[in-house]
C-alpha cells in the first residue's frame, strides 16, 4: 500500500475572476499499487451563498486525473473546498483543500460552464456525438472518456 496523502493540499491561487481548472496528483498516494482513481467528488466549505462564492463548475477524471473546475471566490480570502478520491479497489482519500483568492482583481462569479437541459455540468472529456449532443448514460449522467 502507497504512503499516507498529506491531510491538507493547497492550491495554486487564483484571483475571482480567473475561472482555471485543477488536477490532483495522487501518484504518490498509489505507489506500489495497481490501483487508480475511479471517482472524484468535491465541494465548497467555505460558500455563503453569496453571488462571488468560488464555485466547482465541473469534477471529472480526465485522463485518469482527477480535476476540479472552478471560478469566483471574494478576494482577499482563502477558501476550503473538501475533495474526496475513490478507487477502483476501494481506497478513499478525502481532506479539505486551501486556495486562496488574490486581491487583484474585484470579486466576479464563475463564468457559466456548459450544462446539460437538466443543469448537469458536462466536462471536456464527455462524449459528444456527431450532431454535438452528448452522450449520457440512463441516470443522466454524461459518459466520458476516460
Amino acid at each position: 500500500m502507497g504512503p499516507t496523502p498529506s491531510p491538507q493540499l493547497t492550491l495554486q491561487p487564483k484571483s475571482s475572476a480567473d475561472n482555471l481548472d485543477y488536477g490532483l496528483c495522487p501518484q504518490q498516494w498509489l505507489a506500489g499499487t495497481t490501483d487508480y482513481v475511479a471517482h472524484v467528488a468535491a465541494s465548497v466549505l467555505t460558500a455563503t451563498g453569496d453571488q462571488a462564492d468560488l464555485t466547482i463548475s465541473w469534477v471529472s477524471l480526465v485522463s485518469g486525473t482527477p480535476v476540479l473546475f472552478l471560478g469566483g471566490g471574494q478576494p482577499g480570502t482563502v477558501q476550503t473546498l473538501h475533495v474526496s478520491l475513490t478507487t477502483q479497489q476501494g481506497r478513499v482519500w478525502s481532506a479539505p483543500v486551501s486556495l486562496a483568492i488574490t486581491n487583484t482583481l474585484a470579486a466576479s462569479g464563475p463564468l457559466a460552464a456548459p450544462t446539460l437541459p437538466d443543469g448537469t455540468p458536462v466536462p471536456p472529456n464527455a462524449i459528444r456525438l456527431p450532431d454535438g449532443s452528448i452522450l449520457t448514460d440512463n441516470s443522466g449522467q454524461p459518459y466520458l472518456y476516460a
